[in-house]
């Protein structure tokens, strides 16, 4: 009976949360609350609120010239590979080009839309 007793109380506190949980979860809390501070200040500052519009779009420009800069340099890139490959693989080159590049360059058109 004490071994079922035992057995009982170790399941109990081995099936409560434990110690790390508690503090990941106050953790969570705080960055909750923090998030609801600086909206809140965000919200009370017009100005604040149009800077921040034109930081994250000055932020989106730039990451499309990033996209656009890296579909031109593979584009160089085939073209240097395309106009090095011998005449007698060149037809084949380039169609090994256009099938590795254009599942980048979708890659890349889908991360701009």
């Amino acid at each position: 009976m004490k071994n079922d007793i035992d057995n009982y109380i170790k399941n109990i506190i081995g099936s409560a949360p434990s110690e790390e949980m508690y503090f990941e979860a106050i953790h969570d809390v705080f960055k909750d609350l923090i998030k609801e501070y600086i909206r809140k200040k965000i919200n009370e500052d017009d100005e604040l609120k149009k800077q921040i519009s034109e930081v994250l779009e000055e932020f989106m420009e730039a990451k499309i010239k990033e996209y656009d800069s890296m579909a031109k340099m593979a584009k160089v890139t085939a073209k240097i590979g395309i106009t090095s490959a011998p005449n007698s693989i060149r037809e084949e080159a380039i169609n090994d080009f256009m099938n590795t590049f254009r599942k980048e360059i979708d890659e890349i058109i889908r991360r701009t839309l």
